[in-house]
């Protein structure tokens, strides 16, 4: 490695880790530490992949830099339960791999499992939610692209 690269590295690991909050790229099998579940068979999903992987709804086309609703509901198939014993901690959007948006949920049995984020963008993108269950760990969903 020669020494610019090796610099560059430097600076962008010691910018990254100052921020206090490094991301994994939406394709990592971890996010802030936690290991990734995802949906392992889309036309036979489990009980527990029906109610944890989050599903996202948003227009297929948004307009350059307006703003539109993207919902994240938890349980693409069966809404995740919410109760003191079992809840969900969070709910992330990210766009191309970077989070944009988040909501946390501090006690378990008085919010909805799902989360509407405002947002714009200003060019086609890949969107992704995370999402993590008090009992069952962090789940993400397939990527959705918006096309701008």
């Amino acid at each position: 490695m020669d020494r610019r690269a090796f610099i560059k590295g430097a600076v962008l690991t010691a910018a990254a880790a100052a921020s206090g909050k490094v991301l994994a790229p939406a394709t990592a099998h971890t996010y802030e530490g936690a290991k990734l579940l995802r949906l392992e068979n889309r036309d036979n999903p489990s009980a527990g992949e029906q109610k944890h992987v989050p599903g996202i709804e948003a227009p297929e086309k948004a307009t350059k830099g307006e703003w539109f609703d993207v919902t994240v509901k938890v349980g693409f198939m069966q809404e995740h339960p919410s109760t003191p014993e079992h809840w969900i901690t969070f709910v992330s959007l990210l766009v191309n791999g970077q989070e944009v948006a988040k909501t946390e949920r501090l006690v378990g049995g008085v919010t909805s499992s799902s989360a509407t984020f405002k947002i714009k963008l200003e060019e086609s993108s890949k969107l992704e939610a995370v999402e993590n269950c008090n009992l069952h760990g962090t789940w993400i969903c397939d990527p959705v692209t918006i096309n701008v």
